[in-house]
């Protein structure tokens, strides 16, 4: 399988930023192998510590807003400012049903296999990181999350997708 997760942005700010990216992805592998290595189901563990924290963030943003079930206002926080650029986020729609991102770099790919990571792992690896950005979908009751295909599994993006529920 090829990845296709080549940056275009490269200023001084954002690799500073990807590169605490690629230390938090090294971490988690590894506490994956350590966890696996004494007997425990460390994705298991790992999924529902990401997620947790998902649910820290998704509360914080939760208390910006006035309206925590208007996307539009949530557009405005989620994947704004700095963040944007260390994933080459896109907006493809933000309206009042829909908040839909491509992210067109992912910085824990880039390590993973940097770290020598087997494809399959790689996969894994994301599914578990993304357990935060489900949990912050599952702290808006009037938002529903969804993953899309991802740079992790071989995808061109990883498509980020917030739905108003009806």
């Amino acid at each position: 399988m090829e990845f296709h997760n080549d940056p275009k942005l490269t200023d001084e700010v954002t690799a500073t930023l990807r590169t605490m990216c690629a230390k938090r992805a090294c971490t988690m592998a590894l506490m994956l192998d350590e966890a696996n290595a004494a007997g425990a189901k460390g994705a298991d563990h790992a999924r529902k510590a990401v997620y947790k924290y998902g649910e820290f963030g998704g509360q914080d943003l939760k208390k910006k807003m006035k309206d925590p079930s208007d996307l539009e206002e949530f557009a405005k926080y989620f994947g704004a400012g700095l963040e944007a650029n260390i994933y080459e986020m896109e907006r493809l729609v933000q309206d009042s049903k829909r908040l839909y991102i491509d992210f067109h770099y992912c910085p824990y790919v880039t390590e993973w296999l940097k770290i020598g990571r087997r494809h399959e792992e790689i996969g894994e690896l994301c599914e578990i990181t993304m357990e935060g950005d489900r949990a912050i979908g599952d702290v808006f009751d009037a938002f529903k999350f969804t993953l899309g295909d991802t740079i992790a599994k071989g995808g061109k993006v990883c498509q980020i997708r917030f739905d108003k529920k009806e």
